[in-house]
């Protein structure tokens, strides 16, 4: 293997890397057409680099924090059963309240889907939220198949700073699957998430249970939970001032030696010395290389109070498409406890209870109130079929029975957690890397940190890591085009451009994208 291309990812079964790839063969996959970005992508991207030059997120007279002003709304699959709207119903009418105006009465009927109960509570669609804010529910609908800019077109917007005024609000929650393999077209994509959030602050709900069905008691938990934090006086006391950090860093392993020093550790001398921590009194805990095991994991989530924030930079752990538990333990956080890492062949004694996963999150976690950051392969989901293929002879391999979002953070929304930032796919050491041999350039995490710390909404939060996604997206279609016309580009050059692409680019929010740090 080579140093720069280690995603951070561990076989749950063999303790072996989820990838092994070198610079020329990303090089040759590139070359032959297959991982470039889609021109709708570019398409995108280019409209947020002009945009970005006068503002970010919304236009200039609207203020991004202000609900009342940016405005929120839940986005639902039409064919999808309609409970789903009315287990998110509290958390519906708590935003109303935050908007300005009282929530709408409406009715629920059994059997009905969200497009059929959306025509009712609109006069047949001829309501929209451009015109009836207050009269109509903050909720629209996606139609299976469609793509951002067929939805955009259809709500009769297109892709440029957020005017919540033309009808679609600049906080979107989708709720619904990624994956459904009881009705492929009752699912929202993982790429509708990605390309919307290009401009839109989008967060994702979703709550399944290992046969991709719908949780929805779990939604209305999540709705409930939200509601009663966010309206709790004495929210910010609930939480511990501080930001926890948790990052491996195993003997003889580039991928977590490499996250551990430059990742996880500039990050903390950033939370020690930046003037924002000092003012907010948010301080770091730190749990790193041999510190980070899973008993001090579990102590962090047990303790009376939760950090408010948590942040981890370890192995995701992958399982293979035949294992039963894939898709209730994929993504799991891998600890320390699996020892030093061997270059022939991984982790030798690897076993379960050397990672967490959703089953032992249980009701003796505090976490209410807490915001979680996951560097970690699989850490926010995974897709059916693998996007690494590097064979110009083989198909797409499937890698899971259906595109799901991981269960480590389902479980930790229903019990309280108001948002986790995670990876689909592999992540790669690339996110803090940078090209041409840059190390240690955390600027996209420290601003993140520094915007929960400072108290903005996390899906405006994270608005600049859009642009630095779309930045990177760019140079890589741009180098790929100079190549079709004669450049020569080392290999390690045109690799390091794929993946700090990829790696920006596969970033997802679950959760609302409207919740905020109650410690700001």
């Amino acid at each position: 293997m080579q140093e720069d291309f280690y995603p951070n990812g561990i076989n749950g079964v063999t303790g072996e890397p989820l990838l092994r790839i070198d610079a020329e063969t990303i090089a040759n996959y590139l070359k032959r057409g297959q991982g470039a970005v889609s021109p709708q992508e570019q398409a995108l991207h280019r409209e947020k680099q002009r945009a970005a030059e006068g503002s970010l997120g919304t236009v200039f007279d609207t203020a991004p924090n202000q609900l009342d002003e940016a405005r929120w709304s839940i986005v639902v699959n039409a064919v999808d059963d309609a409970q789903i709207i009315k287990a998110l119903w509290p958390l519906i009418i708590h935003r109303c309240d935050q908007m300005g105006f009282t929530a709408p009465n409406v009715t629920f009927q059994a059997g009905e889907n969200c497009a059929a109960w959306w025509s009712r509570h609109t006069d047949g669609g001829n309501k929209s939220l451009a015109t009836h804010w207050g009269e109509i529910p903050p909720v629209l609908i996606y139609r299976p198949g469609e793509a951002v800019n067929t939805w955009l077109a259809r709500h009769q917007v297109m892709a440029a700073p957020v005017d919540p005024a033309r009808g679609v609000p600049y906080y979107l929650v989708l709720a619904g699957r990624p994956g459904a393999p009881d009705n492929p077209d009752a699912v929202i994509p993982l790429t509708f998430q990605y390309e919307l959030d290009v401009f839109w602050a989008v967060g994702r709900l979703c709550f399944t249970d290992r046969h991709g069905q719908h949780r929805f008691d779990d939604y209305a938990t999540y709705a409930e939970r939200v509601v009663e934090f966010e309206q709790r006086a004495d929210a910010a006391t609930r939480l511990r001032k501080q930001i926890t950090f948790f990052g491996t860093s195993h003997a003889g392993d580039i991928s977590t030696t490499r996250s551990a020093d430059e990742l996880v550790a500039p990050l903390v001398e950033w939370a020690k010395t930046s003037n924002l921590t000092r003012k907010r009194q948010v301080v770091p805990e730190v749990y790193l290389a041999e510190a980070a095991t899973r008993v001090n994991l579990e102590q962090v989530l047990r303790a009376d109070q939760p950090p408010a924030i948590f942040f981890a930079a370890v192995h995701g752990v992958g399982l293979p498409v035949s294992d039963p538990r894939l898709v209730l333990q994929q993504g799991a956080l891998l600890t320390a406890d699996c020892g030093d890492y061997y270059s022939t062949g991984g982790f030798r004694h690897i076993t379960r209870d050397h990672w967490l996963a959703a089953e032992d999150i249980d009701a003796q976690m505090h976490v209410a109130g807490m915001i979680a950051l996951f560097f970690a392969c699989y850490g926010a989901g995974c897709p059916q079929y693998d996007d690494f293929v590097f064979d110009e002879n083989q198909q797409r391999r499937p890698i899971a029975p259906f595109t799901f979002i991981a269960q480590l953070p389902q479980r930790l929304l229903t019990n309280g957690t108001l948002a986790v930032l995670g990876h689909v796919d592999r992540a790669w050491t690339y996110s803090f890397s940078g090209v041409a041999g840059a190390k240690a350039q955390v600027q996209p995490f420290q601003d993140i940190l520094g915007r929960l710390v400072a108290g903005e909404r996390i899906g405006h939060a994270l608005d600049p890591f859009n642009a630095i996604q779309g930045a990177r997206s760019l140079t890589l279609t741009e180098e790929l085009e100079n190549i079709r016309f004669g450049k020569n580009v080392l290999p390690t050059e045109l690799a390091q451009l794929w993946t700090v692409r990829n790696d920006a680019r596969n970033y997802m929010l679950l959760g609302d994208p409207a919740v905020k740090s109650a410690v700001a």
